[in-house]
């Protein structure tokens, strides 16, 4: 029983890796990573909003800003970065990439993450969306939202 009892808790302590798509194995969780409320776009088409991507130094670091980011209503994503060259990457999913349940609509979010890495030249935004309803075996993978020149 005791034993059972200190595996739960390192499971609590370690926490379970996250579910990220082909190459992004390495990339580190965006601590600093806020989600404002959706803009009530609900049913709007995400081929139809312009998406934004802006991304300041900031110091120390980064600061990367998308607008217009599309997932379900009322769902909470996180953030992910990685490093590649004089770029990088972003990504955004949802927390819980295999819900039960999936609202039946659409919002347009504003996310912003600050990224702990000097400043590279370009920051590019990928989003991602969760497996609900998705064919097994098809890949699940993240969409290029829009990229930024890094101002300083």
């Amino acid at each position: 029983m005791q034993k059972i009892a200190c595996l739960a808790l390192l499971g609590l302590l370690v926490g379970c890796a996250p579910d990220l798509p082909e190459g992004w194995q390495d990339a580190e969780s965006v601590d600093d990573f806020t989600q404002d409320e959706c803009d009530d776009t609900g049913g709007t088409d995400p081929d139809e909003v312009e998406t934004t991507v802006t991304a300041t130094a900031d110091d120390p670091g980064l600061r990367v800003v998308g607008e217009g980011v599309f997932f379900r209503c009322s769902q909470d994503v996180e953030g992910f970065f990685r490093t590649r060259g004089d770029a990088v990457d972003v990504l955004v999913q949802p927390v819980d990439m295999n819900p039960r349940s999936v609202a039946k609509c659409d919002c347009s979010y504003r996310i912003e993450a600050g990224i702990p890495e000097e400043p590279p030249a370009t920051v590019n935004l990928y989003r991602r969306s969760d497996h609900h309803g998705q064919d097994e075996g098809e890949p699940n993978d993240p969409t290029l939202v829009g990229s930024a020149e890094v101002a300083r």
